[in-house]
This record gives structure tokens, C-alpha cells and sequence, in this order.
């Protein structure tokens, strides 16, 4: 992702550590979405879920998503974080558990969902 300035989805100019670190949580709560000019979580959700997908580790990872209550934020979270990993909502605040690449068959490394 770093770098990758064809994928206008990813964040690709974040410090080293965000993308060669193996998280465990990761909380999008930024950048604001709630007005015309603002840019919105898309980016964040979308690579928020690509870094949970290249962990190699044991585990789940957790990616929690704050005010979830944008048609465009729900829509992205369904399509890259996937409903199937939703494991708990409570009001705003939306609660995945993501396996690791490390625990995915072949063929469904490559698919979101």
C-alpha cells in the first residue's frame, strides 16, 4: 500500500511503521465525514482492511469503526470489512474480527468478503 499512488483508495503516504507493523486493533475515527467538504473514512476503512488482511500472525485482528451512521461509511465497511466480521454494533460504534492471512484458504486471500 505504501506508495501505491494507482489505488486511489489506499492511504499510501502514512509513516513506515503504520504499514510494516502487525496490528492487532485499529480504530478509524478520522477524517470527518459529517459535511460536503470533508473527505470522509473511506480510504481509512478500505486500508484498514487491507492491513488486516496481510497480517500473518496468529489471531483476529480488530478493526473498530466510529460513527457509523453515513450511508457511505456503512456501505464501505460492509464491502471491505465485510458483515460476516461484524461481530458486535453498539449504536455508532461497529466491532470487526478479521482473520489473519495466516488463517485463510488461497482462493479467498484475494476477495474481500
Amino acid at each position: 500500500m505504501r506508495g501505491n499512488t494507482e489505488c486511489r483508495l489506499a492511504l499510501d503516504n502514512l509513516p513506515d511503521e503504520v504499514y510494516y507493523k502487525e496490528w492487532d486493533l485499529i480504530m478509524v475515527d478520522a477524517p470527518h465525514g459529517y459535511f460536503p467538504e470533508a473527505p470522509g473514512r473511506m480510504r481509512a476503512i478500505f486500508s484498514a482492511a487491507v492491513m488486516a488482511r496481510r497480517r500473518r500472525g496468529s489471531g483476529m485482528m480488530h478493526v473498530f469503526l466510529h460513527d457509523v451512521d453515513r450511508k457511505v461509511d456503512k456501505a464501505f465497511a460492509e464491502e471491505f470489512l465485510c458483515r460476516k466480521f461484524l461481530v458486535q454494533a453498539v449504536g455508532r460504534l461497529w466491532h470487526f474480527e478479521i482473520p489473519s492471512a495466516a488463517n485463510v484458504t488461497h482462493g479467498d486471500s484475494e476477495r474481500f468478503c
